[in-house]
Parts: structure tokens; C-alpha cells; sequence
């Protein structure tokens, strides 16, 4: 067997290699996409559902198993981080769903609309201060964005009325009746 013969034997085991890694790493997204849409079918068969409804928190269990499965074979799923955050969400897990994003963000630090759902997520647990300098991040990426610049107002007007709440209601000390609320 001359040289250019050997040369070209390699070069189409070279291709061969290459399109048969690349046919994996297709099948592979395309498996973490059908699991992904597995997990989103489970959570909108939840959503309607009552609350306290047994089959939501089942259907909800499997749907985080599924996201928590993709992670973790593929911790770099933008996807995957979303989505679970919803699933968190619904279950009203706001620890893990502050969790969950603040993962998203490390993956993906230049979009505002990530640093704007972890200050919705601090909103819902009414850690206003921790909304604030989160959506500072969001307008210092995208200065006009419209959402941000609408919730930081919000924001700043719970704080005001809740400070405004504790100063208006006294101390029991203050008036001198110790039984006075």
C-alpha cells in the first residue's frame, strides 16, 4: 500500500471519527432536550392543579428529578437550570429556586433577565435588599431594559412603606403601658 493511499485510509478514519463524535454529541443534546420537555410536560400537567393536591407534589418531584438528572450530566444547562427554577417556584421552594439562579447566573453573567428573576425571587421572600443591588447588575448589563428599570421603582417603594410600618408603630415602651401593642 503506497503513502497517499495510507494518508487518505487515515483521513477518512479521521472523518469517520469526527462525524460518528458528533453524531454522540447530537444524540446526546438531543436525549437532554427530550428529557427537558419530559420534565416541562410533568410540570404543566402540575400547574392547574390545587396546591396541596398530592399528584401536583408527585408530578412536581419528577419533574425536579428529571432537571436535577440533566445537571448533573451537563452542569453547563442554561435550560436546565431554568426550567428547574420554575419547577422550584411552583413547589414555593424559594431557597432553591434563589439556588438555582444564582447557578444560572454564574453560567450565563450577561443577561439581565437572570439577575431580574433572582430579584423577583428575593421580592416573593421579601428580602428587598438583596433585590436591589441584583437588579443594579441587570441595568449596569442592559441600561435601557424596561422590566428592570419598572421593578427597581417597585422595590424601592416596598422598602419605603415597610420602613414606614415599623416607624409608625410604637414601642409598647414608649407609651408606658407595657401591655399596649
Amino acid at each position: 500500500m503506497n503513502s497517499s493511499n495510507r494518508i487518505f485510509r487515515r483521513f477518512l478514519a479521521f472523518i469517520m471519527l469526527a462525524f460518528i463524535s458528533g453524531g454522540v454529541a447530537a444524540m446526546e443534546q438531543s436525549s437532554e432536550q427530550a428529557r427537558i420537555i419530559e420534565a416541562m410536560e410533568l410540570y404543566a400537567k402540575a400547574t392547574p392543579m390545587h396546591q396541596f393536591n398530592v399528584e401536583r407534589a408527585e408530578l412536581l418531584k419528577r419533574s425536579e428529578s428529571i432537571l436535577l438528572d440533566v445537571i448533573a450530566e451537563n452542569p453547563a444547562s442554561l435550560d436546565a437550570h431554568r426550567k428547574l427554577m420554575g419547577v422550584y417556584l411552583q413547589m414555593r421552594d424559594y431557597a432553591k429556586s434563589i439556588n438555582i439562579m444564582q447557578n444560572a447566573i454564574t453560567l450565563s453573567p450577561e443577561d439581565p433577565k437572570l439577575f431580574i428573576a433572582l430579584a423577583i425571587l428575593y421580592d416573593h421572600q421579601g428580602a428587598y435588599e438583596y433585590a436591589l443591588p441584583v437588579l443594579d447588575q441587570a441595568l449596569a448589563l442592559e441600561p435601557d431594559h424596561q422590566l428592570a428599570q419598572e421593578y427597581i421603582v417597585s422595590i424601592r417603594q416596598k422598602i419605603e412603606m415597610r420602613n414606614l410600618a415599623m416607624e409608625s408603630s410604637e414601642s409598647p415602651h414608649k407609651t408606658g403601658n407595657p401591655h399596649a401593642r
